[in-house]
């Protein structure tokens, strides 16, 4: 009866791990979406049509990011618990598979935070006007 019960909370965790998979796809498409909406405006640019028909970009490049961020943010919590019970079977090789599935967990989502944080300190910056803009006299 144990063995069933650990198989069941095995399946129930390998469901949750499917949804956030679905939403990373989620992400890429938002990512996908963006850039495509990015080509739109090159191609007007280039025929000397003003770009402003086309949406901006930024909040669905700032939520596929986001998503990814939590989802990554999973994983780890994911390979984190995958290691400790490792640690707790003894196995030499488990324990060293599982403490490098950490470790590139890790770092996935440190880079995934960076772009986010970078994306958002872009459109800070594109959006506050310069000081020197704003004091001088017309």
């Amino acid at each position: 009866m144990e063995e069933r019960d650990e198989l069941k909370q095995e399946l129930g965790m390998l469901n949750v791990s499917l949804t956030f998979l679905l939403l990373i796809l989620f992400a890429v498409f938002l990512s996908l979406w963006s850039a495509l909406i990015q080509r739109k405006e090159l191609e007007l640019a280039i025929e000397g049509k003003e770009p402003s028909q086309t949406p901006p970009v930024y909040f669905l490049r700032q939520a596929g990011s986001a998503i990814t961020v939590g989802c990554l943010g999973f994983f780890l919590c994911l390979a984190l618990e995958t290691r400790a019970k490792a640690q707790a079977e003894g196995k030499p090789a488990a324990k060293r598979s599982a403490q490098t599935n950490v470790l590139a967990s890790l770092l996935v989502l440190l880079a995934a935070i960076l772009r986010l944080k970078d994306l958002q300190m872009t459109q800070e910056q594109t959006q506050t006007p310069l000081l020197e803009e704003t004091t001088l006299p017309d």
